[in-house]
């Protein structure tokens, strides 16, 4: 205490409440496929070139770049990145010395392309090699009768979605779904230190492939011809997930977890054990901190999502068990989005633009409003859904946790449903898990500076204090139900709750119950028509 030697008035600035700190619930991590950057290995993005300076561009073998591009386009700001890997997988390639062109990833799916080489198209047939030429990639299609494989039917799509018409070329059928014309043998020019005029053209552009020019190599053109690219394998599975999210055991700041490349796994029940892992990994964080967007499989009705979610046979093959967890949610259907490099409409797992709709949502009222509906919902990078959903549709999806993603007339593409993968009447809705995490991890975050200090009734008061302040602020924003604070929120931290007994093993309980908001999922609009009174 201050001593004082005269009389008169003192001025002592006494410290208030210890505000506590909203944690941020925007910061978005990635796990996926990625044309370069080092194997699990976390790395903080803001940006889409600062993405595409770290791992590469967009790729038709990854789903992970438009994942990250569909993020920053719906408003999300900050994200944390991991390329995952697989064991075991090699790239398809062709050689055409002095070119050589690879497959855009790794993979098998590599094998279904081709490279083409033909004059410009004034030439005649029987012309020699005309110094004009065009470069074109081909995507193989199945064999008459043969399953379509997931990529497959995924070419196919995309050919629809384009008006890409099939040619035959020695019997076999192919989409042209690259054309590149008016290249020059200048253009393959490549001096020692620099680069070809064809790389950048290409590298730059093709969803498919990359191409190579050795150096030192003259302004040769290379003949016509048919390339097949071969030598592309799969891994033991498309990405090494266990090796990949245990990259961010040591990221703390992290709040939404977001993996499209499991979408791409070809076996459905493999792809729901990988959805189930994922949920698992947000469930057993230490401060159970992530909540995970999941997800459709490509190309599924509306029973076949629903059995996907709810566990049992999809498309008449079982698989495996029901993904039920409050924390996470899953999406239906894929969304169509334009590339704006390879200049082509494609469809692609929604997940990525619904990380964005949350970290936008977040960011403009917080993580107790619902990211879905007319305001708050509107996939702005959608140009269209893999499924048109109906009010029958979404009745059968809702109830079973699915939320649809829908066409609604005057208002656009939106993110139509709320619910996460959990029959648990206390944490059906997105938002109020969501708002718990956001309160118990900003609560653990705020009261760091208790730990270790002298346990009294006046730390005690202070705690309550400090809580209260917090959790009065989030009432007044609308986070927490109730015409009063005290109909909101409780706190105790008193003898009640900390007796002697507790108190001697050096243990302080804060005990908090909230009353978070729902969202008005059903809205019910009564009409009654009013008759004149007889008189």
């Amino acid at each position: 205490m201050a001593e004082y030697s005269h009389p008169g008035v003192y001025i002592e600035e006494l410290p208030g409440a210890s505000a506590i700190a909203p944690v941020s619930t925007s910061n978005t991590a990635f796990v996926g496929r990625t044309e370069q950057g080092n194997a699990n290995e976390p790395v903080l993005i803001t940006s889409w070139n600062a993405f595409f300076q770290a791992f590469g561009g967009f790729s038709w073998g990854a789903q992970l770049p438009f994942a990250v591009y569909a993020f920053f386009a719906q408003g999300g700001s900050v994200c944390t990145v991991v390329s995952g890997a697989a064991a075991g997988e090699t790239i398809a390639s062709a050689d055409l010395a002095p070119l050589t062109v690879s497959a855009a990833t790794p993979g098998d799916w590599g094998n279904s392309l081709s490279l083409q080489i033909c004059n410009d198209p004034t030439a005649q047939p029987s012309d020699p090699a005309t110094p004009v030429f065009s470069l074109t990639i081909l995507y193989r299609l199945p064999e008459a009768g043969a399953t379509p494989t997931l990529d497959q039917r995924r070419a196919q799509d995309c050919a629809a979605r384009n008006e890409i018409e099939p040619v035959t070329i020695d019997d076999v059928r192919y989409y042209p779904m690259e054309h590149y014309p008016g290249v020059t043998a200048a253009d393959l020019a490549k001096d020692t230190g620099q680069g070809a005029r064809i790389e950048q053209r290409i590298n730059g552009s093709s969803l498919f492939v990359r191409i190579s020019v050795a150096p030192g190599t003259s302004a040769t053109r290379p003949g016509n011809g048919l390339w097949p690219l071969s030598g592309g394998t799969a891994g033991s599975a498309p990405l090494d997930l266990g090796a990949a999210l245990a990259a961010f055991d040591a990221v703390d700041n992290i709040s939404l977890l977001v993996a499209p490349d499991v979408a791409m796994i070809e076996d459905v029940g493999a792809q729901r054990a990988s959805a189930a892992q994922i949920l698992a990994y947000c469930e057993n964080r230490p401060h159970r901190d992530l909540f995970a967007i999941l997800d459709t499989p490509f190309g599924m009705t509306v029973p076949d999502a629903v059995a996907y979610k709810t566990g049992g046979a999809v498309g008449g093959t079982d698989a495996g068990a029901a993904l039920h967890s409050s924390c996470g949610a899953i999406y239906y259907p894929w969304i169509e989005v334009f590339d704006p490099v390879a200049t082509k409409c494609l469809l692609v797992p929604p997940s990525g633009a619904m990380a964005g709709t949350y970290a936008a949502t977040d960011q403009a009222v917080g993580p107790w409003q619902s990211p879905a509906g007319v305001i708050h919902g509107a996939l702005n990078i959608a140009t269209g859904v893999a499924t048109a959903v109906t009010d029958s549709d979404q009745d059968m999806l809702n109830p079973n946790g699915v939320n649809a993603i829908r066409l609604i007339a005057n208002y656009g593409i939106l993110s139509y449903g709320a619910r996460t993968l959990t029959s648990d009447p206390d944490y059906i809705y997105v938002a109020v898990r969501r708002t718990l995490i956001f309160i118990e991890n900003s609560l653990q975050s705020g009261l760091q500076w208790v730990a270790l200090d002298p346990d009294s009734p006046a730390l005690r008061g202070m705690v309550m204090r400090d809580v209260s302040a917090f959790l009065t602020g989030l009432w007044q924003q609308g986070a927490l139900f109730g015409s009063t604070a005290a109909e909101a929120f409780w706190v105790q931290c008193d003898a009640a709750n900390n007796p002697p007994e507790v108190r001697e093993e050096g243990v302080l309980y804060v005990d908090v119950g909230v009353a978070p908001t729902y969202p008005a999922e059903f809205v019910i609009i009564r009409i009654q028509q009013a008759t004149l009174s007889a008189g």
